[in-house]
């Protein structure tokens, strides 16, 4: 049963424009399937080279065949963007095969919410969730995670989880990737134990520029009250500041090195959107 909220008026199957009508039949996919999100603003499809790469990537360890070349998806985004007009909204792609074996590319606009400018003014509560992602490294659909996650997410009151695995280690946020300031330095999970986000590489590209150090290492839970500052980041979320992880004060906002980040993650947004206008 699909459960996908597809927006606008048309989606894309493999290279045809489909208009997405109400109880129109989406495809169904049988057996694993993969995804890839990427945030369109101002009509671009931001870091779209970065998500292809991942999302290939994802479908070769799936041994999931892509029915298109990286140039013609591409091509078949902006083609989507134009049909539906839009400026902001997040723009999703699955991979899977129907039940008569073949590779179906679905490209369609999903709900998006994006946090409101107060959080990155006032930082966000979060909340550690003791749960562990099977395959971290790739973008498979699992609904049952999907489920627990929005539950604990409304139970808890809070904007993001902090997934915490058997050593009593944060390894990610429930959809982004977290990183911890102390001195000058950050701190971030391992690339193998985590989802390997978009933002997370411009944050490294970032850090490389600005000569922050970057410590990838396990983060153990008691680490959480001397921390100077945090953040995630994700394609729906940028670099978003973290206030508080639990019952525990973080003082984010007050955190210079935070702070630059956020300013450059946000300029090289900026130059991406000027450098790509269609």
């Amino acid at each position: 049963m699909n459960v996908e909220k597809v927006e606008g008026p048309f989606y894309l199957l493999n290279d045809d424009l489909i208009k997405n009508e109400d109880g129109g039949k989406y495809p169904e996919f049988e057996g694993r399937t993969v995804y890839e999100v990427i945030r369109v603003q101002d009509g671009i499809a931001i870091f779209l080279e970065d998500h292809l790469d991942r999302f290939f990537r994802s479908a070769a360890y799936l041994d999931l065949p892509l029915p298109a070349t990286a140039e013609s998806i591409e091509d078949r985004v902006y083609r989507l963007i134009a049909a539906n007009q839009v400026g902001e909204q997040n723009l999703k792609f699955i991979l899977g095969k129907t039940a008569k074996g073949e590779s179906m590319l679905w490209i369609f606009f999903t709900q998006s919410v994006y946090p409101p400018k107060n959080y990155y003014e006032e930082g966000i509560a979060t909340s550690l969730f003791r749960i562990e992602r099977l395959d971290p490294n790739i973008k498979l659909v699992r609904s049952d995670y999907q489920k627990a996650v929005l539950q604990e997410r409304a139970d808890k009151r809070v904007y993001e989880l902090l997934l915490v695995d058997g050593n009593e280690e944060i390894t990610e946020g429930s959809r982004t990737n977290v990183f911890f300031v102390k001195g000058k330095e950050l701190y971030t999970p391992p690339a193998k134990a985590v989802l390997l986000g978009i933002v997370r590489k411009k944050v490294f590209e970032i850090c490389g520029k600005r000569q922050i150090p970057i410590n990838e290492t396990s983060i153990p839970v008691e680490w959480i009250k001397d921390a100077e500052g945090a953040f995630v980041s994700g394609t729906g979320n940028n670099v978003l500041p973290i206030s508080k992880i639990g019952a525990v004060a973080i003082p984010t906002m007050d955190n210079p090195v935070v702070q630059m980040i956020m300013a450059d993650y946000a300029e090289m947004v900026r130059a991406y959107k000027e450098e790509n206008k269609h």
